[in-house]
């Protein structure tokens, strides 16, 4: 029996898909961003979201960003009631703040 080439395509784009995706995940998306106020950089969205609140517990941050740090928006989304973002930090590392703490003024 031959294989069907429709499962092949789908395997390559899928495949293509993949290695774009990660290839932005590595090198970034927007690097105009800075910290408009120190915030918190947390490990999930759900812990930037409510951080601070006396009804829902969070992680602890993960690190703390200065007024005027540079970040990279990796991706956002939007909650109920929040704005998160997705960030790289210069330092490299990764994670959630609320997108109302930064800012695209240079």
């Amino acid at each position: 029996m031959k294989p069907v080439p429709i499962v092949g395509a789908v395997l390559l784009a899928v495949a293509v898909a993949a290695g774009a995706w990660f290839g932005y995940l590595r090198l970034g998306g927007s690097p105009a961003l800075v910290t408009k106020e120190g915030t918190g950089v947390f490990p999930s969205e759900h812990d930037a979201a409510y951080t601070g609140s006396k009804a829902i517990a969070t992680a602890p941050a993960l690190m703390t960003l200065t007024q005027g740090e540079r970040v990279s928006l990796l991706w956002d989304t939007y909650g109920k009631d929040y704005w998160a973002c997705y960030i790289r930090t210069s330092a490299k590392q990764r994670g959630w703040v609320l997108c109302a703490s930064l800012s695209d003024q240079r």
